[in-house]
């Protein structure tokens, strides 16, 4: 496999819709969700980038499906982190901690805003060094820098994928879109679809082990959102073969176990790997 020279190229322009919160916490807010648990929501002071009028909005602090039965589908819908001024019904996205728990799903994920551009080792060390004391040490333990890859946490263990592996198939698509052109921030995992019959699917990549490539088409689809630097989100799918050879890698790099600890698998993460083949 050739030197996978996928980029996040950042164009700031969009990055300014962005806003990480240095909030307020100003009082219980329980009116848009109930729960088990209120203390997982409150409300919190935003000032709105367009017209600058301060308002409320809603802060969630943890999605623990066993105490608040509706948490899966407020976190697959996106809209959360996503508040519209009611002076001047402008949209502001937020960044903030907080926490995914889900017990059936083999899963926490714990959000840290920026974890990118931060000291990754004090992080770590900070998030594994309670794990002695957490009662359930068969989850899996993450550690994500944004609501969408919270969310997509939770869409892989739903239909029962290997994370790394989901990682891994994004440079693929994204090598292929910055090929066309395109400038890409990230890849998100939305779906996994079970074509009816073995035709072509647009904006879909096809990996083959075989001459007849077009058997390749009746297989599974993982279907991503590309979302660009400007942006613009665009559906992409890449098939199942291509997901078995992530596996592999997988596998030959001694990422299939889980040992438990909390572990950050991005785009990044997925490009140095793919860059380290050559390297072996």
């Amino acid at each position: 496999m050739s030197s996978c020279n996928c980029h996040n190229a950042v164009n700031l322009s969009y990055f300014e819709q962005l806003l990480i919160i240095s909030f307020k916490e100003v009082y219980l807010l329980n009116q848009l969700h109930t729960m088990r648990n209120p203390w997982s929501v409150n409300g919190l002071t935003v000032q709105c980038r367009h017209c600058h009028q301060s308002f409320t909005a809603q802060r969630i602090n943890c999605f623990d499906t066993l105490l608040w039965s509706e948490s899966r589908q407020v976190l697959e819908e996106l809209t959360f982190f996503r508040p519209v001024c009611p002076h001047c019904q402008g949209m502001t996205e937020l960044l903030y901690p907080s926490r995914y728990i889900d017990a059936e799903l083999g899963v926490t994920a714990v959000l840290v805003p920026d974890i990118e551009n931060q000291d990754a080792d004090e992080q770590f060390s900070y998030l594994n060094r309670y794990l002695g004391i957490l009662s359930n040490n068969c989850i899996q333990r993450r550690v994500v820098g944004n609501f969408y890859a919270l969310a997509e946490q939770m869409r892989i263990r739903q239909h029962g994928l290997n994370d790394r592996a989901v990682q891994l198939l994004k440079p693929l698509i994204i090598g292929s879109l910055q090929s066309r052109g395109l400038e890409v921030w990230n890849g998100f995992f939305m779906n996994l679809i079970h074509p009816e019959t073995a035709q072509k699917m647009n904006d879909t990549i096809y990996f083959s082990t075989q001459e007849d490539q077009s058997k390749a088409y009746g297989e599974d689809i993982y279907q991503f959102d590309i979302y660009l630097t400007n942006g613009d989100i665009i559906p992409h799918g890449i098939n199942d073969t291509a997901y078995q050879i992530c596996m592999n890698i997988v596998d030959a790099k001694g990422f299939m176990e889980d040992d438990g600890q909390f572990h950050h698998y991005d785009l990044s993460w997925a490009i140095n790997v793919h860059n380290s083949l050559q390297e072996d």
